[in-house]
C-alpha cells in the first residue's frame, strides 16, 4: 500500500508540474523585421539582399578605429537629438540593412528615407540640396555614430555625416 501511496503522490507531482507548464503564457513574438522594414524606392529589398531576423539585429560594432580616422576629415558635427527618440532594435535594423548593401551608392538629392522600421526612420540628406552619393556601407556608419553616443534607455536619435563625405548626412529619428 506503501507504494501505491508513493506511486499517486508522484503522477500527481508530475501532472501539477504539466499543468503548471501548460498554464504558463507563451513568449512574447519576435517582431519580424524582414517583413516589417521599409526600404527607399530603388534600394534592394530585404529579400533581395537574403536578409534574415537573425542579420537585421545583430549588434552595431564599437567604432573608436573609425571615429579616429573621421576625426581627420570632419567637415560634419555630429548631433544626438532630443525628442522623438527610436527604439534602439528598430534602428540597428536599418543599419544592418544599410550595411549589406556595402560598396552600392546610396544617392540623395535634398531628402531621402533611406529606411523605416517601426517608429525609426534613417534619412539621408545633403548639406546643400544638390546631388550627393556614398556607399550604402558609409551610410550605415554615420548612423551607427549615432547608436553608439546618443542611447538613452535604449532609444536614439541623432545626425552624423556618411563616412568620408562631410556632404551627405544620415539622420536617425522616430517617427
Amino acid at each position: 500500500m506503501v507504494g501505491f501511496t508513493k506511486n499517486i503522490v508522484a503522477i500527481t507531482a508530475a501532472l501539477s508540474f504539466f499543468g503548471a507548464a501548460m498554464a504558463a503564457p507563451a513568449p512574447a513574438p519576435e517582431v519580424d523585421y524582414a517583413k516589417l522594414i521599409e526600404v527607399a524606392p530603388g534600394y534592394p529589398t530585404v529579400e533581395e539582399l537574403g536578409l534574415t531576423n537573425e542579420d537585421l539585429t545583430k549588434p552595431v560594432p564599437q567604432l573608436e578605429s573609425i571615429v579616429a580616422r573621421a576625426m581627420l576629415e570632419k567637415r560634419y558635427e555630429p548631433r544626438c537629438w532630443g525628442e522623438p527618440r527610436c527604439t534602439v532594435n528598430d534602428a540597428r535594423a536599418c543599419y544592418n540593412y544599410l550595411n549589406s548593401i556595402g560598396s552600392r551608392r546610396c544617392e540623395v538629392r535634398g531628402r531621402v528615407q533611406m529606411c523605416k522600421m517601426g517608429g525609426c526612420a534613417w534619412d539621408a540628406r545633403t548639406m546643400n540640396n544638390a546631388f550627393s552619393s556614398s556607399s550604402c556601407y558609409d551610410a550605415a556608419l554615420g548612423g551607427a555614430w549615432v547608436l553608439n553616443n546618443c542611447n538613452s534607455n535604449n532609444r536614439v536619435a541623432g545626425s552624423n555625416a556618411a563616412y568620408g563625405n562631410g556632404n551627405l548626412i544620415v539622420d536617425v529619428i522616430g517617427r
